[in-house]
């Protein structure tokens, strides 16, 4: 049974009432898209509040998804649409800071990203060139490279079509490749 067949079948179990089948239908994908999240606002709290969020909005409108996209993009829309709310929120000011006082402060105990997935110094370097590019090049890297979807689903995401999901991961590699080249620390990753 393909991962489609399965998300259709829990899809008409959300949609008769199955009050456990939304949970078996996204918490495969909760991790990827916290990773989104915390790669977009930087902070894993936030990043937290963001896909609690995404997954409460996902389930308030799951009986109009008409599965034309698979449950993850669809999702990773929600929530990319949910980081930049906040990030645009912020950017603006409106969100008023933390008591600083010491009080009501919790310790998050959970690795960083970064550190759970122990980046060597090489692809720390690599991450910080990507870092550099336009958003929607940066995107299409992520979601080829690190979330390693299909073009189809990276243009359901992007909402482009598919030739122009190739012609940005082309041009996002050939713009790598010229930050990388300019640095004396990017020798090692090309031959010349």
């Amino acid at each position: 049974m393909t991962l489609r067949e399965k998300e259709k079948i829990l899809l008409q179990k959300i949609k008769a009432g199955d009050p456990t089948a939304y949970m078996t239908l996204v918490s495969p994908f909760r991790e990827r898209l916290f990773r989104k999240a915390v790669s977009m606002v930087k902070d894993s709290d936030d990043a937290e509040d963001i896909v609690q969020d995404a997954l409460i909005s996902g389930y308030k409108s799951i009986q109009n998804f008409r599965a034309e996209a698979g449950v993850y993009t669809w999702l990773y829309r929600i929530v990319v649409n949910k980081s930049k709310d906040l990030l645009a929120k912020k950017k603006r000011g409106r969100e008023k800071p933390m008591d600083d006082s010491g009080d009501n402060q919790f310790v998050d105990e959970r690795e960083g990203y970064e550190k759970k997935l122990e980046l060597s110094e090489e692809s720390r370097y690599l991450m910080d060139k990507i870092g550099l590019l336009e958003d929607s090049y940066k995107q299409v890297l992520e979601l080829r490279y690190f979330e390693n979807l299909s073009y189809n689903e990276i243009a359901e995401i992007m909402e482009c079509n598919v030739g122009t999901v190739k012609s940005r991961l082309f041009k996002a590699k050939e713009f790598l490749k010229h930050l990388i080249l300019k640095d004396e620390k990017g020798e090692g990753f090309f031959e010349k």
